[in-house]
């Protein structure tokens, strides 16, 4: 067992982009076999599996990972990777103690926004997208996105909602390829319409569109990491109208457009 310093993942560093509040932005590939034992990190990070995969071991759980998966580490937590898939590729986010402290914020209400994982993959793309950028403000907007996740306000509504609202949130993931009305969502969960209306961004913490929008791009990325179907296929499998369309609201959740996303 053994402890990495800051900045040092047990693969192959691509980019580093660290700013001067307490965030590193980690760009990480495996392609060779590496350390398989118990180690842990200084620091606490957010990791988002762009490609590849690896099965992830702690004290309490044993999940087998892949493009798409998103993991938070505490600091000092000990954990192993096996198995892993070659090339696989890392983003982490890795945060100093520091920042914890002048955000007024814990290690565990990030652990808990990981849990919104949609949005929060959005955020780290944009916060990698911003740091590739790296002009004279992307260390203060990286810090901004970051801050984003301290949010759990939505989460904890959501915890408490009433039963149709979890319902509500299957179905929806259910048909991501589709775009259901909420008339169709009404008659199925038997529920007058205007409740949905009313009370979907209290749950939600967004308009149905925004939803099904975020729905269909998360679904779209290991698509698109995949290297399986072209993008005006994964699009129509999407079930964006037309190409125009997918490419604006992948570029606007994810500060890539699908291109340049394919090529990372």
């Amino acid at each position: 067992m053994y402890q990495l310093e800051k900045e040092i993942y047990l693969g192959n560093t691509k980019k580093i982009f660290t700013n001067t509040n307490g965030i590193a932005v980690v760009e990480t590939e495996y392609q060779n076999k590496v350390y398989e034992g118990w180690h842990s990190h200084d620091n606490a990070h957010i990791t988002l599996f762009l490609k590849g995969g690896t099965t992830e071991k702690r004290k309490n759980f044993s999940k087998t990972l892949g493009s798409g998966s998103l993991l938070f580490y505490h600091s000092d937590e000990l954990h192993l990777n096996q198995d892993t898939l070659f090339p696989s590729k890392n983003i982490n986010i890795e945060i100093e103690e520091n920042l914890f402290k002048e955000l007024q914020i814990t290690e565990a209400i990030i652990e808990k926004s990981v849990q919104n994982a949609t949005l929060t993959k959005f955020i780290i793309l944009k916060i990698f997208r911003e740091s590739l950028v790296a002009d004279a403000f992307s260390g203060d907007t990286i810090t901004m996105l970051f801050a984003q996740l301290s949010n759990t306000s939505h989460l904890e509504r959501f915890e408490k909602s009433p039963f149709w609202v979890k319902s509500l949130n299957e179905l929806l993931n259910d048909c991501w390829n589709e775009n259901p009305r909420l008339q169709d969502l009404s008659q199925v969960l038997n529920l007058n319409p205007i409740t949905i209306s009313k009370h979907f961004p209290k749950y939600f913490g967004c308009t149905l569109g925004e939803y099904m929008r975020r729905i269909k791009i998360n679904r779209s990325l290991s698509l698109i990491q995949s290297n399986q179907t072209n993008l005006t296929e994964i699009g129509f499998q999407c079930g964006f109208a037309d190409q125009s369309h997918f490419i604006r609201t992948f570029k606007n959740q994810t500060g890539f457009l699908p291109k340049q996303f394919q090529k990372l």
